[in-house]
């Protein structure tokens, strides 16, 4: 199957890579660490190959918490602490790719794609340990945070296609977001996750007096862990207000990073497929509701290589100038055919007995393999018109400045 039209390639030439980062923590702080980090790789290691690294970080992370606890439930403290370093060493090696790929002159459209392809994979998993570490365990607070965490991840996604620019703000995921979920697995590793579950009350109560107002005893009431939840939900607020104010404007006055379609009709429509995606996946776990409390481990590694599709597809748009992918026939049929089954396996006079964990596995292998094809075919079809290599580096430059 091929995933970039012949008459497309040549559009791969015209990429250019533009992005702002407003975060402080960043520009001060970080950026000193990064530029000193990166100077460990030679210039043989492929920016790719960093990325890829980091990416198994969290998979060992992953392992380790299916080892200790298949069930998201709690692990020994100082597991907690390796999901932070674990976590740590992603944003450090993801933080790099770029100035790896600026050193080696292998900046281009597939480092674009492997990069934000690794990172739509991370977003999900990261759900998993964050689920154990905060006490939230298999429960609906875990499925809000999933759909929070790839919501803000695909609005990011879908701001870039259009505006042509990855816009960070002050606080944003890749940064800020990320260290604050550092600092939860460490705190969970100190004292572990039933931490999380106290209440706001119970940790400033020799601080505060909670009987003075109504809202204070509303937020005095709240367990620590549906605070960060409260405090995620703001950040994607703001984020989806900026992302609309980002990509109206730059339909109204195009920059040259811009897509030359200027109808913001259209592309409001392109926030259809993660609409959908929300939308049949609460469908199947209303229908499936023992899905949530046991069998979360297996259900959110399908939705995250669903939704890996998806914004590959975009992501693939983006850097070769296709239109926007509106509709995954392969995402959108498995999330419908998961409906399905469950809805004639709860609607029949006689139940289908249809064993849940076996079907997720089935839906999971499926949506691997279409996952694994997908990749697998876009990186050949870039390598083979570019000449380059995934992870290897075929020609080295000079180095450049950070």
């Amino acid at each position: 199957m091929t995933y970039i039209p012949t008459e497309a390639l040549p559009n791969l030439h015209k990429y250019k890579y533009g992005s702002v980062d407003k975060s402080l923590v960043s520009r001060y702080i970080l950026s000193v660490y990064w530029n000193n980090l990166v100077k460990i790789f030679p210039l043989w290691v492929a920016p790719n190959l960093i990325t890829l690294l980091g990416l198994m970080c969290i998979i060992v992370n992953v392992a380790t918490l299916y080892y200790y606890s298949p069930d998201l439930g709690p692990c020994p403290n100082w597991v907690y602490t390796t999901f932070g370093i674990g976590l740590f060493l992603y944003q450090s090696l993801d933080a790099i790719d770029g100035k790896q790929a600026r050193r080696t002159g292998m900046s281009g459209p597939l480092g674009e794609l492997f990069d934000h392809g690794c990172d739509a994979l991370n977003t999900t998993l990261g759900v998993l340990t964050w689920a154990s570490a905060t006490s939230l365990g298999q429960s609906w607070w875990t499925v809000v945070s999933l759909m929070a965490s790839l919501g803000n991840f695909y609005l990011s996604t879908w701001e870039e296609y259009h505006t042509g620019v990855l816009f960070l703000g002050y606080f944003n995921g890749p940064t800020e977001g990320v260290l604050m979920l550092v600092g939860v697995h460490l705190i969970s590793g100190c004292f572990g996750p039933a931490f999380w579950t106290l209440r706001v009350s119970e940790l400033l109560g020799p601080v505060l007096s909670w009987e003075d107002h109504p809202l204070t005893r509303i937020v005095g009431g709240l367990q620590l862990n549906h605070v960060l939840i409260v405090i995620g939900a703001v950040v994607m607020v703001l984020n989806i207000v900026a992302g609309l104010v980002n990509v109206i404007a730059v339909k109204i006055t195009p920059t040259e990073f811009s897509h030359p379609d200027r109808s913001i009709r259209k592309a409001l429509f392109g926030l259809f497929p993660f609409i959908y995606m929300v939308a049949a996946t609460y469908t199947w776990l209303r229908l499936w509701p023992s899905i949530v409390n046991e069998h979360l481990a297996l259900f959110i590694p399908l939705v995250g290589l669903l939704f890996g599709h998806q914004v590959g597809l975009m992501i693939t748009s983006h850097v070769a100038k296709l239109d926007f992918p509106y509709w995954n026939s392969t995402v959108n049929v498995l999330l419908t055919a998961g409906c399905v089954l469950a809805y004639l396996d709860v609607s029949l006079e006689s139940p289908l007995a249809i064993s849940q964990s076996a079907a997720l596995k089935s839906f999971l292998i499926a949506a691997g393999i279409q996952y694994g094809s997908f990749v697998m075919g876009v990186i050949n079809e870039i390598c083979k018109y570019l000449n380059i290599g995934c992870l290897t580096v075929r020609k080295l430059k000079q180095p450049s400045k950070n």
